[in-house]
């Protein structure tokens, strides 16, 4: 079956998503660090603002987490945009689907809150053709529902879709759903400008 539609995830796929590097330009010690990290960005309670939490109910679970870093973990919130960067290849590999006629979607677990703040970065969306968040849908990647909405929503069928996302599950959740679903890792972009893959 021909390919027509190709679907991103954003995160370590079109764009860097990279808080280690921005949680070190804070200087911290190594406890503060791990503290912070495990409190904001490797805690469940990250998925809580992809799922629709607002910027408030989000940042209070974080502080929830460390109330004794509670000044540190708002400064680490207050530039949160700085995690996220467009990859040299980013432009590059969507006007590649582009040129070669796909239809262009995103499917993205995200907070409101993180997109408010990354509007810019992610201004390359407005060339697509559409896709969906899922602060939006209320529901996250691997939740079949969320692919699902998409696939109605764009009346896509999921054996002429491809789907590139960084995360096992993902990829799997979306094959099991008839989608063509490919691992991205640091070297499909280049494979796919090669011809390699598509």
């Amino acid at each position: 079956m021909k390919k027509t539609t190709v679907i991103f995830d954003l995160g370590n796929v079109l764009v860097a998503y990279d808080w280690k590097s921005y949680l070190k330009t804070f200087s911290f010690d190594d406890n503060v660090f791990h503290t912070i990290a495990n409190a904001m960005f490797l805690n469940s309670d990250w998925e809580e603002g992809d799922r629709g939490a607002d910027a408030e109910q989000w940042l209070s679970l974080f502080i929830e987490n460390a109330p004794e870093y509670e000044k540190e973990i708002r400064m680490v919130y207050e530039n949160l945009e700085k995690c996220v960067y467009l990859f040299p290849y980013t432009l590059k590999l969507i006007q590649f689907f582009r040129k070669n006629g796909y239809r262009i979607l995103f499917l993205s677990n995200y907070s409101e809150y993180l997109y408010e703040k990354t509007k810019g970065t992610l201004s390359f969306i407005e060339t697509f053709d559409g896709g969906v968040f899922s602060f939006e849908e209320t529901c996250i990647k691997p939740d079949k529902l969320i692919y699902e909405r998409l696939l109605e929503k764009y009346h896509i069928a999921p054996e002429e879709a491809l789907f590139f996302d960084d995360r096992e599950e993902n990829v799997r959740a979306a094959e099991e759903l008839g989608i063509h679903g490919i691992l991205f890792t640091s070297e499909t972009a280049d494979k796919i400008l090669k011809g390699q893959i598509v």
